[in-house]
């Protein structure tokens, strides 16, 4: 599939409508306890990346949170700046996996990106400003969880991708 930032066609967009709703569904999906639930929302988030690349991705990441805020609401309300990490995510997975082949490597390089950037970074922040937070103890109670989940994801991650990538969704 080839999709350019300027133009791109109907069968394009209904595409990217379907990964939207997919990912909607999948932030939704989580087990674990509260320290270290696992979500199944990155699923979502690499497909974004990996079909359409950062800038159209990045534009479903967008989608996907507004949709879902929209949609379920969330506790304390709506915050822009996780939209902003939910496009970044997927911009990191779009830089890295978009139009490249799976490698285990990939995969790896971009979830860790991700959670150290936008989960331990920019996410940490958004909770300090929101609920006022102190810094270092916000740091430190996600840390443990940022630790494990990222190993978790990378291997479903690429499980996924070799999985859709033997199936011939698009021409």
């Amino acid at each position: 599939m080839k999709v350019n930032t300027k133009q791109t066609n109907l069968q394009d967009l209904v595409f990217l409508g379907l990964l939207i709703a997919i990912n909607i569904v999948l932030q939704k999906i989580s087990f674990g306890p509260a320290t270290v639930k696992v979500g199944l929302g990155f699923i979502g988030n690499i497909m974004l990346g990996y079909y359409f690349g950062p800038f159209w991705g990045g534009i479903g990441g967008m989608l996907t949170d507004l949709l879902t805020s929209a949609i379920f609401g969330f506790q304390g309300g709506f915050f822009p700046g996780f939209t902003l990490s939910a496009i970044i995510g997927v911009m990191i997975y779009g830089f890295l996996l978009y139009q490249k082949p799976v490698k285990l490597w990939r995969i790896a390089v971009a979830t860790i990106l991700v959670t150290i950037i936008v989960n331990v970074l920019m996410n940490t922040y958004w909770l300090h400003l929101m609920y006022g937070l102190d810094l270092k103890a916000a740091f430190m109670q996600r840390i443990l969880k940022e630790l494990i989940v990222p190993w978790i994801q990378i291997i479903v991650g690429y499980v996924v991708l070799n999985a859709i990538q033997r199936v011939k969704i698009r021409k």
